[in-house]
């Protein structure tokens, strides 16, 4: 090992807008519509709305803008607010090669350092582009080993270091400065993953964790704190605390060659992105076979080691937990036509349809599917349904639907945003905010996009 956490902080300080390829900027735009759309989405959930009257009254200083509410907060408040918006109902963006969520974790940090420091689109596209391929790489280095571990969670272990060197870009610092940043943010992470074994709304901040400790990260390291040198690869590094089978060479393989955003999955259902391919299986089953919820008397779904723990929810306590449960998720797919956020509402814990069509359905761990993920990350499922009159229906889905390999077009992404916009801002004021995020890069300043996303009723 060679200093690779010094390697990308020379990267990411030093990229340009011009070094970044026309289809990186496209994906980037893609994950910015995708993530704004998903805040002013789930802006209106309770548990957005609990976190959103825990920190409006933190600090007085009027930085940044919390989406559709309005309210001017200090930066690490509003992105803490609008992170847990983006990521309220499993609607944002994930990556199954580096895990995580970093749409969510990166963006809302971002815009707010953007908006307070009149930063213009171009620098932030190049900023964020820079930002997730370092959040994308240190995902890379520790998995898959890290999430057959269970902890801690990508997000809030690996997310605040994106957010970390984004920030510290934007407010000028030199390759020091954020290198200091990067080393800093290694405090911040951790995180444990209980939740999916016992509940818990708690789920829905751990991106907004990753925004506000790298912010934190960020202003410490402009302050005169000094992080470690180090901090991946070293003795006591992210490497070899969380994990047993790191490959360090992730860190800077191919840089400029390579784009890790690239892999980022655009989430076709309101769910635990492990799950997808499960769903594009069953729904490619009951299509094919023309079947019915009764028609079918049981459902294996099996998936890759390690994955399998984390979506084998059977009874869940609450909402978050029904979005992380297999069984759950594939008996709307079946009974309700569907897994978008209008499906899931808690009434379906205690729907006596959905319970007993999800006591049919059983999770395991198919090892085989692990040689599929070698060298690379994937999130396969194979499902095998066996019915009333004896047949019996199996399909492998490597790659679900939204992933890079099976991608949606910048026109369905615009769709989903549409989607969730319309119905909370209009769609006038939805068309404006998505026709200003289309063409980020010719903003000449980012506070202006901020101010758009003020729904004046609420």
């Amino acid at each position: 090992m060679a200093d690779e956490s010094r390697a990308l902080a020379k990267f990411a300080a030093e990229l340009t807008y011009e070094q970044v390829p026309q289809h990186v900027r496209t994906l980037a735009i893609d994950l910015l519509v995708n993530t704004i759309g998903c805040e002013i989405g789930g802006s209106a959930l309770p548990w957005s709305k609990s976190v959103h009257a825990a920190y409006r009254h933190v600090g007085n200083l009027p930085e940044a803008t919390v989406t559709c509410y309005g309210d001017r907060l200090p930066v690490a408040s509003a992105a803490f607010i609008n992170a847990t918006f983006s990521h309220a109902f499993e609607y944002d963006d994930g990556t199954p090669p580096y895990h995580g969520h970093p749409g969510s974790e990166i963006i809302p940090a971002l815009m707010a350092v953007a908006e307070r420091e009149h930063v213009s689109g171009r620098e932030l596209l190049t900023t964020l582009v820079a930002a997730y391929e370092l959040r994308g790489r240190v995902g890379w280095a520790v998995s898959p080993e890290m999430s057959r571990h269970g902890a801690p969670h990508y997000s809030s272990g690996c997310g605040g270091f994106g957010a970390a060197m984004g920030v510290a870009r934007l407010l000028g610092m030199d390759f020091e400065g954020i290198h200091h940043a990067i080393g800093i943010a290694g405090s911040f992470a951790g995180g444990l993953m209980q939740y999916d074994q016992g509940g818990g709304s708690v789920k829905r901040v751990v991106c907004a964790i990753a925004a506000s400790s790298g912010i934190q990260s960020a202003f410490l390291a402009q302050s005169g704190i000094t992080g470690p040198e180090g901090i991946f690869e070293g003795k006591r590094g992210l490497l070899r605390m969380f994990s047993t089978e790191f490959r360090h060479e992730r860190l800077t393989a191919d840089f400029g060659k390579l784009w890790t955003i690239e892999q980022t999955l655009f989430k076709a259902y309101s769910c635990c992105g492990i799950i997808h391919a499960a769903i594009d299986a069953m729904r490619g089953i009951v299509n094919d076979h023309k079947l019915k919820a009764d028609d079918i008397v049981s459902v294996d779904v099996g998936y890759p080691s390690g994955l399998h723990d984390h979506v084998g929810i059977t009874a869940p306590h609450d909402l978050a937990g029904a979005q992380f449960s297999t069984s759950y998720s594939l008996a709307l797919t079946v009974l309700k036509g569907g897994n978008s956020p209008v499906e899931y509402k808690t009434e379906i814990l205690s729907d006596p349809s959905i319970r007993e069509f999800a006591s049919r359905i059983r999770v395991y761990e198919d090892v085989d599917l692990n040689k599929l993920c070698e060298g690379r990350g994937r999130f396969p499922a194979r499902v095998k349904v066996r019915t009333r009159s004896g047949g019996q229906h199996e399909k492998l889905v490597p790659d679900a639907r939204g992933s890079a390999e099976v991608p949606l077009s910048s026109a369905e992404i615009d769709a989903k945003f549409s989607l969730q916009a319309a119905d909370i801002m209009g769609k006038k004021q939805s068309d404006q905010v998505l026709s200003a995020l289309r063409s980020i890069d010719s903003l000449d300043d980012t506070a202006k996009l901020a101010s758009m996303l003020i729904v004046s009723n609420r």
